[in-house]
C-alpha cells in the first residue's frame, strides 16, 4: 500500500509539474522575452525543456524537442536543461557505413527483357535485395553539469535575428545565461556561459555522454565501431573520437569522426576520471571529463569532422593520439587566438563576424502577418483543432523555416532531417531522397533570397555527377549520359537499390528534376559564379562536365566556375543524351494511346510517338499491373520536355552556333498527356495502364509543380485539379500535404492550399523548436520537409513568377487576408522589394527592382500591367 501511495504521489506531482509548465509566462519570463530578442518579430522560445538521460538509452522524441543551430556544415541540438544541459553536435557529412556495395550493379543486359515484359503486360519480379545507402548519424554529445537547484523563470530560445540559441533561468544564486551560435565566419560552435546576475561564479563539469544513451543506438552498424573520450592533460580539450566499422566494401573502413570542444575560461580547469555509467562493447579507454571551478566566464569552441585515414580499426584502441583530434584542436585554438583579448575571449566580436554573413541573408525576406510574444508552445496549442490558420503561428513558422534552411545551406542542401539528429539509425537514413523530399525542401531555394542556398545545392549536385554517369552506363548501357538516383547519402549517388518492387534504376525523371532548381537559379540570379570548394573534386568531373586539365587550371586560377556554361550546359546535354538513347522507334505509342513494340523499326509513322519504357512514377503502380516499372509516366513526359527546353535556352545563351534540331525532333515526338474518364490527368499516358489513386505521391503532376505548364493552360489546370480530387489516400506523411500545397499554389487554388496547410498546422507535426516530424501526427521520424518546405508554399502562394511575368497573390490562403512580404526573388532577374495587400479592401501594392533592363508583365487577379524596368531602378505598381 505504501508503494502504491508513493507511485500515486509521483504521478500527481508529475502531472502538476506538466500543468505548471503550460500555464503561460511569468512576469519575469515576459521581461526576459523583451530583453533577449533583438527583433520582436523574429522570436522563438519555449518555457519547458526535455532533459536527456545519461544512464540509459533515450527515446527519439527526447532529443527532437531541442533548439537547433547550424552553419551548413557544423551544428548542434541543445536540450536546454538548466543544470544538466546537452549539446549534440552535428556535421552534415557524418554517415555510418554499412556492408553494402558502393557501385551500381551492371544490369543493362536486363533492359530489353524488362521492356518486353512491360509492353506485354507481364509482371516483373525478382529476389534482389534493397541495398540501402549509408545512414546519417550524430557527433558527440557534450553534457554540461552545473552546480545549482531550484530553477525558476525558465526560458530557452532561438533568436532568429542574431542566430543565437540560449537558456536563461533564475535560482537562489541569481539569473544565469548561456548562449551559443554556429559561426559561418569561423566554422565552429561557440558557446558562452557567464556568472550569474548576482556574481555567483560558475562551477561546471564537462563530460561526454556514452553513445549507448543516444536514441536507437544498438539497432545498426554503429555496434561495430570503437570510440574513446579523450581529454588532454591540461584540460584544454574534451573530444569524442570514433573509428568506423571495418567493412570491406566501405571507403570509410579506415576512417572515423571526432568532435572536439576547446575550453577557454578564467576559472580553474582540471582533468577528471569519471565512473562509467553504461556497459558498452565499443568503448575504449578512460571515461574522462573536465571540471571547471570558480569561473566568471566559460567559452566552448566545438568543431566536428571526419577522416578517411584514421588507420586500421585494430590499431585504434592502442593509439595515444589522433591526427583528426589534433587538427580540430588546432582549428579551435586558432579561433581562440583570433578573438582573445588581454582580459577575455571576445564572444561579441566572434558573433559580429558571423552575423556579417548570416544577417544579410536571413533578413533578405521578411513576412508581416501578426506579431506575437507568446511562446511556441502557446501558439501551437492555440492553433490545434482550429478551422482557421493562426496568422501569428504562420508568421513565426516562416522565420523558423528561413532559419532552418539557412542552417542547412552553403555546403550542401538539407537532408530528410535537415542537418540534425540525436539518434542513430535515422528514419530512411536521413538520406537525401530526390523523388520528393529534397525537392520540397529546395522549393524556396531561389525565391527565398538566401544567397548561400544555390551555392550549396550546386556543390551537392557536383559531388554526385560522376556517379550519375556510372548509373546511366550500368543500368541502361548508355554512354555520354547521366542518370540521378532516388537516394544519396551525400557521398555516393550510385543506384544500389535495384529490386523491381522499387525500380529506382528506371526513374528517368530524376536528373531533370535535380537540375531544374539550378536552371531556376539562372532565371533568378543570372549566370552566377560557383566558387571552387573542397566540397567537390574537379578531377572526378572531367568526363561528366567534358573538361580537361586546361579547363581545370583555368578554374583554379580564377577561383570559380560559371553556372551556365561550365555546369548547366554539359549536365543538361548529358541528361538529354540519356533521353535520346532511351527513346527508340521500336517502342512506340499509337494515336489511340496504346503502346507497341516492332523489332527493327527505325522511324515513327504519322500520328505515332515514342513510348517511354521502362518508366517509373514514384512510388506508384497502375491498378491493373503489379509492377511499378511501366511506360509513359506523365512525370517522364514533363521531365524530358523540361530538360530539352532548359537545354535550348542555355544553348541559345552560350552555344548559339550549335544545332538544336535533333533535340527539337525528340521533343516533338514525346507522347501527349492523356486524361481519364473523369477528366483527370492520367499518371500513365497510355490506354494500357489504369489509374491507381490510392497513393500519397503526386508525381504525375510534375507539369504543375515544379514546372509551369498549367500556367495559361486552362484544360491542363482542370485536369490536374481533378487528379488531386481523385486521390483517395494522403497517408500520414507530411510530405504528401506539402507537395499538395505546392501544386495547389501553382494551380491558384486557395481553398485546397488552405485545407492542406490547416491539416499541417493543426496536427502534432511541430516540435517546440518549430521543426517538424515526417508524419503530421508526429508518428514517425524527425523530418524538415514541412519546416523548410513551408517557405516554398508561402512564397508561391504570394508571388508566382517565371521569365517575364510576376503574379501577386495567386493562391492567398485563408487567414492571410492582410500582410506584407519583402525581398522575394522572382524567376525573371527581379526582386519584389515589397508586396502589401489587404484582401478585404482588394488593395495590392508592390515595389519591384530588376537586375536588368526588361519588360515584365505583372498581374493581380484579372488585371495585368506591363512594366518597363531599368536595371537597379525601382517601380511601384498598385492594383
Amino acid at each position: 500500500m505504501r508503494k502504491l501511495k508513493k507511485i500515486t504521489a509521483l504521478v500527481l506531482s508529475g502531472a502538476i509539474a506538466v500543468s505548471l509548465a503550460g500555464c503561460g509566462a511569468t512576469q519575469a519570463q515576459n521581461s526576459a522575452v523583451q530583453e533577449i530578442f533583438t527583433d520582436d518579430k523574429k522570436i522563438s522560445y519555449s518555457l519547458d525543456y526535455k532533459e536527456l538521460k545519461d544512464k540509459s538509452k533515450n527515446k527519439p522524441n527526447a532529443w527532437r524537442e531541442g533548439m537547433l543551430s547550424g552553419n551548413g556544415l557544423q551544428g548542434f541540438v541543445e536540450s536546454g536543461s538548466p543544470y544538466s544541459d546537452t549539446f549534440i553536435f552535428q556535421n552534415m557529412h557524418f554517415i555510418m557505413p554499412n556492408k553494402n556495395p558502393r557501385t551500381c550493379p551492371d544490369t543493362a543486359s536486363e533492359l530489353e527483357t524488362v521492356r518486353q515484359n512491360i509492353v506485354n503486360g507481364e509482371d516483373i519480379t525478382d529476389d534482389a535485395e534493397y541495398l540501402d545507402v549509408y545512414s546519417f548519424h550524430p557527433g558527440g554529445q557534450l553534457r554540461i553539469y552545473m552546480d545549482g537547484k531550484g530553477a525558476r523563470d525558465y526560458i530557452r530560445y532561438t533568436d532568429f535575428e542574431s542566430s543565437q540559441v540560449g537558456v536563461r533561468f533564475t535560482d537562489e544564486n541569481g539569473t544565469w545565461d548561456r548562449t551559443s551560435f554556429t559561426s559561418m565566419a569561423d566554422g565552429a560552435v561557440i558557446t558562452k556561459l557567464s556568472q550569474s546576475s548576482e556574481a555567483s561564479q560558475l562551477n561546471v563539469t564537462l563530460t561526454l555522454d556514452d553513445l549507448s544513451t543516444m536514441a536507437n543506438f544498438g539497432d545498426g552498424n554503429e555496434v561495430d565501431m570503437q570510440y574513446k573520450k579523450v581529454v588532454d592533460i591540461n584540460a584544454n580539450t574534451i573530444s569524442l573520437v570514433a573509428h568506423y566499422p571495418n567493412y570491406e566494401n566501405s571507403e570509410l573502413k579506415n576512417g572515423g569522426y571526432a568532435t572536439t570542444t576547446y575550453v577557454v575560461t578564467d576559472g580553474t580547469k582540471e582533468k577528471i576520471e569519471l565512473e562509467k555509467k553504461n556497459k558498452e562493447d565499443i568503448f575504449r579507454g578512460q571515461n574522462s571529463g573536465i571540471k571547471i571551478s570558480d569561473a566568471q566566464n566559460i567559452y566552448l569552441i566545438t568543431i566536428s569532422d571526419r577522416t578517411y585515414d584514421m588507420g586500421s580499426l585494430d590499431e585504434f584502441e592502442d593509439k595515444d593520439s589522433y591526427e583528426l583530434v589534433d587538427e580540430l584542436t588546432a582549428q579551435a585554438k586558432a579561433i581562440e587566438e583570433k578573438y582573445s583579448t588581454k582580459k577575455d575571449f571576445d564572444y561579441n566580436k566572434a558573433l559580429k563576424n558571423h552575423l556579417e554573413i548570416y544577417q544579410p541573408q536571413f533578413d533578405a525576406v521578411t513576412l508581416e502577418l501578426e506579431d506575437s510574444d507568446k511562446s511556441n508552445d502557446e501558439l501551437l496549442k492555440e492553433q490545434k483543432g482550429e478551422k482557421e490558420l493562426s496568422t501569428a503561428l504562420a508568421q513565426r513558422s516562416y522565420y523558423a523555416g528561413r532559419y532552418a534552411y539557412l542552417c542547412c545551406s552553403g555546403y550542401s542542401t538539407s537532408r530528410l532531417y535537415g542537418m540534425w539528429t540525436g539518434e542513430f539509425n535515422t528514419g530512411w537514413g536521413s538520406k537525401y531522397t530526390m523523388d520528393a523530399n529534397v525537392n520540397l525542401q529546395t522549393s524556396s531555394m531561389n525565391t527565398g533570397n538566401l544567397s548561400s542556398s544555390p551555392i550549396g545545392y550546386t556543390y551537392f549536385i557536383l559531388r554526385q555527377l560522376p556517379d550519375w554517369e556510372e548509373n546511366a552506363k550500368a543500368t541502361h548501357g548508355f554512354t555520354d549520359a547521366i542518370q540521378a538516383p532516388v537516394n544519396t547519402d551525400g557521398d555516393k549517388a550510385v543506384i544500389t537499390e535495384t529490386c523491381y518492387p522499387y525500380p529506382f534504376r528506371y526513374w528517368n525523371a530524376g536528373t531533370s528534376w535535380m537540375l531544374e532548381p539550378l536552371y531556376e537559379t539562372l532565371q533568378t540570379y543570372g549566370n552566377i559564379q560557383i566558387p571552387l570548394s573542397d566540397e567537390f573534386d574537379l578531377n572526378k568531373l572531367k568526363s561528366v562536365l567534358s573538361i580537361d586539365k586546361d579547363d581545370i587550371a583555368r578554374y583554379k586560377e580564377q577561383g570559380y566556375m560559371m553556372l551556365e556554361e561550365d555546369i548547366l550546359l554539359p549536365a543538361l546535354t548529358k541528361s538529354a543524351n540519356y533521353w535520346a538513347q532511351l527513346l527508340t522507334p521500336e517502342y512506340y505509342t499509337d494515336k489511340d494511346g496504346k503502346i507497341h513494340y516492332e523489332k527493327g523499326k527505325t522511324k515513327l509513322n504519322d500520328g505515332e510517338t515514342y513510348c517511354i519504357v521502362p518508366s517509373y512514377s514514384p512510388e506508384n503502380n497502375p491498378s491493373n499491373y503489379d509492377s511499378p516499372s511501366d511506360a509513359n509516366c506523365a512525370i517522364d513526359i514533363s521531365a524530358c520536355r523540361s530538360n530539352l527546353e532548359m537545354l535550348k535556352a542555355v544553348m541559345a545563351d552560350v552555344a548559339p552556333e550549335e544545332n538544336f534540331e535533333k533535340w527539337q525532333d525528340l521533343m516533338d515526338k514525346l507522347p501527349p498527356y492523356l486524361y481519364d474518364e473523369t477528366g483527370a490527368l492520367k499518371e500513365w499516358a497510355t490506354t494500357s495502364f489504369e489509374e491507381n489513386n490510392e497513393h500519397r505521391h503526386l508525381s504525375h503532376l510534375y507539369c504543375a509543380w515544379p514546372l509551369f505548364e498549367t500556367q495559361h493552360n486552362e484544360e491542363l489546370t482542370k485536369a490536374c485539379e481533378q487528379a488531386i480530387a481523385n486521390r483517395e489516400s494522403e497517408n500520414e506523411a507530411s510530405h504528401a500535404l506539402v507537395h499538395r500545397s505546392l501544386i495547389a499554389a501553382r494551380l491558384k487554388d486557395s481553398e485546397a492550399l488552405t485545407d492542406a496547410l490547416l491539416k499541417l498546422q493543426n496536427h502534432k507535426i511541430r516540435y517546440a523548436s518549430l521543426m517538424t516530424n515526417h508524419d503530421y501526427d508526429r508518428g514517425s521520424c524527425y523530418c524538415t520537409d514541412f519546416a523548410i518546405g513551408y517557405l516554398g508554399i508561402i512564397n508561391e502562394a504570394l508571388v508566382y513568377s517565371n521569365e517575364g511575368e510576376i503574379e501577386f497573390l495567386p493562391a492567398l490562403p485563408t487567414g492571410f487576408e492582410k500582410g506584407t512580404i519583402k525581398g522575394i526573388r522572382a524567376r525573371t532577374r527581379a526582386t519584389v522589394d515589397s508586396l502589401s495587400w489587404d484582401a478585404d479592401s482588394n488593395i495590392v501594392e508592390a515595389k519591384i527592382t530588376s537586375d536588368i533592363d526588361q519588360k515584365i508583365k505583372v498581374r493581380y487577379g484579372d488585371t495585368e500591367k506591363t512594366l518597363d524596368l531599368k536595371a537597379g531602378v525601382s517601380q511601384t505598381v498598385n492594383f
